[in-house]
């Protein structure tokens, strides 16, 4: 799995702030990075990002694009019939 380093990130901040001609402090620089990473390593974690990664209001429709997701992955992959 790829994950970029914190420095990365910096130097990321860093030239996008370069970019849009904004000027951004080396602690904000730092922190904005630092959460990035942070963020990276919790959605590393591929079941907390199948939860995540959908933007149903109730919870109940949530866990039912879930499951539904789940199926079509694992009739994609056959492991049920179509």
């Amino acid at each position: 799995m790829f994950t970029t380093t914190l420095t990365a990130y910096e130097n990321r901040v860093k030239q996008y702030a370069k970019e849009t001609g904004r000027s951004v402090s080396r602690g904000t620089m730092k922190g904005i990075a630092k959460d990035l990473h942070g963020r990276q390593a919790r959605m590393s974690n591929l079941d907390l990002e199948r939860v995540f990664m959908h933007a149903d209001v109730v919870p109940p429709k949530a866990f039912k694009n879930i499951q539904r997701n789940d199926l079509n992955a694992a009739r994609r992959l056959g492991l049920v019939a179509a």
